[in-house]
């Protein structure tokens, strides 16, 4: 007798242990896939993009999640909810002193989500760049006819030279820029442009400066031509 109450109660104990694990309460979670996180103008769109960070805000401004830039993973779970991400390349105080001062691209962007429980949301995002570039393009044989160049450039007061070819980055809240080239002849006369300001600029833009020879007295025997591109032969990301 003794030995079938302890089967009995060995057997009401192993029962109650395993129905407690098929009931115990689990946090609701939602699942956040990211099929794609890119700066803007990338060639793989659907990548996650590593020199890209995301902080991950709620509802009530409350910072949730944070992954620096190369730690972004594929899924993100996240509770029932609305979300706003701020996804953002991580020289968004540094970018005008980078590249000897001439600076370099910056990408900054939002998404907003909303998180449904046990769901899967799907984002594909290509972060916009908050700044833009200009450089300059000069035209056949100039290096054989002038030894020396530099174009200027400033915008509200930060001023940088460039080469052909180069690069440089300015913020479009700044109004614009002003430009002026200079070049030295292989006779070592000097040769300079007067400084033209160029208002209509955009972020997310390359504006190439391409001089050609002409006669106009103002422009040192040079004339210019501005145009506006939104893509560049780089490959993994423009400007």
């Amino acid at each position: 007798m003794k030995r079938n109450i302890i089967h009995i109660l060995l057997s009401l104990l192993a029962f109650v242990s395993c129905t407690s694990e098929q009931v115990e309460p689990t946090h609701a979670s939602a699942s956040l896939h990211l099929e794609g996180l890119s700066r803007a103008g990338a060639a793989s769109p659907m990548a996650i993009d590593e020199d890209l960070a995301v902080v991950v805000y709620d509802s009530d401004g409350k910072k949730y999640a944070d992954y620096p830039a190369g730690t972004i993973p594929r899924k993100i779970i996240l509770q029932p909810g609305a979300f706003t991400l701020h996804v953002y390349t991580q020289n968004q105080e540094t970018w005008t002193t980078a590249n000897n001062g001439l600076g370099e691209a910056c990408y900054y962007g939002t998404a907003q989500v909303e998180m449904e429980h046990d769901a899967v949301t799907y984002l594909n995002m290509q972060v916009p760049m908050v700044n833009y570039a200009v450089t300059l393009t000069l035209p056949p044989l100039f290096n054989e006819l002038f030894k020396s160049h530099s174009l200027n450039l400033t915008s509200n007061s930060r001023t940088v030279k460039i080469q052909e070819g180069q690069k440089a980055y300015f913020d479009a809240a700044n109004g614009g820029f002003t430009y002026k080239l200079e070049a030295t002849n292989t006779d070592n006369n000097t040769h300079s442009s007067s400084s033209i300001n160029y208002k209509t600029v955009e972020n997310g833009k390359l504006y190439n400066l391409t001089y050609y020879y002409g006669t106009d007295a103002n422009s040192g025997g040079l004339d210019i031509e501005i145009t506006d591109n939104m893509e560049t032969e780089d490959e993994v990301a423009p400007l």
